[in-house]
């Protein structure tokens, strides 16, 4: 389980998280299940999916929803079979994303399907079917963005304009879902998953610790899981009940000085 220590009480709030069995998003579903919630577990196949729900060992306080984001029909079934499990829905998690370098020669049509189909269309597409239930429940999206979604880096321009669009994306369903529903995106800074380990591997390896990236950050380290996922929870819940539109960055400072 993760480390996430929080105070927030989500007894009986059903979640629905994307990207659920792994890095953030698997923080995200052991910390909302830590304050009592029951949610929906996300992943791309039935197999990694079932597994997480073995490893998280809750009974039925955790439903499986796999399917891929990349696919509308899929995003609209994850959510039917998110609400049929939980019986409704109170807060989506978008959190399926991936993370790819690649410098604009090199970046292709698949490339930018392959990056934009997840990361933008999955969250929109996910909301959208979700809208009804959570319009229902008074509830809220969160949707993770990046600190490549607040300022530009050279090499990953795909994953740039897929991170800003998540941002605007926020702003935007945050001003027509209100008052009915909440919408706020994070913002992460390099954070220790293995997406993180593999996308920032030198060419031929496998992983990298990352250790070099705490250099560019004022805090000189970078971030857990588990704190994301705590920043999460409070924009999911009703500590944050004034806040909509909102992109917080959790980035230790990193976009302070830009």
């Amino acid at each position: 389980m993760t480390d996430t220590k929080c105070h927030f009480d989500f007894t009986d709030k059903r979640v629905l998280v994307t990207g659920g069995t792994r890095g953030i998003g698997r923080a995200a579903v052991e910390a909302f299940l830590g304050a009592g919630a029951r949610v929906a577990v996300n992943g791309t196949s039935d197999a990694t999916v079932a597994r997480t729900l073995d490893e998280l060992a809750v009974g039925a306080r955790a439903v499986a929803a796999p399917g891929d984001v990349a696919v509308v029909a899929d995003c609209e079934r994850i959510v039917a079979e998110a609400t049929e499990g939980l019986g409704g829905l109170d807060v989506l998690v978008n959190s399926a994303g991936v993370f790819k370098r690649a410098p604009i020669a090199e970046s292709d049509e698949a490339l930018w399907d392959s990056i934009t189909d997840i990361n933008v269309k999955g969250t929109y597409f996910c909301s959208r079917a979700a809208r009804p239930e959570l319009e229902a429940a008074q509830g809220a999206i969160v949707n993770l963005a990046s600190q490549a979604g607040l300022e530009g880096y050279a090499g990953i321009t795909v994953y740039c304009a897929s991170k800003g669009a998540i941002v605007n994306l926020t702003r935007a369903m945050a001003l027509e879902l209100a008052p009915t529903v909440r919408v706020n995106c994070l913002c992460p800074g390099v954070i220790d998953t293995d997406m993180a380990r593999i996308g920032f591997a030198a060419e031929g390896e496998a992983t990298t610790d990352l250790t070099d990236e705490a250099d560019d950050y004022p805090l000189r380290r970078i971030g857990t899981a588990g704190e994301v996922a705590t920043a999460i929870l409070y924009l999911a819940s009703p500590d944050a009940g004034f806040v909509t539109g909102a992109a917080l960055a959790i980035d230790g400072g990193g976009t302070a000085g830009h």
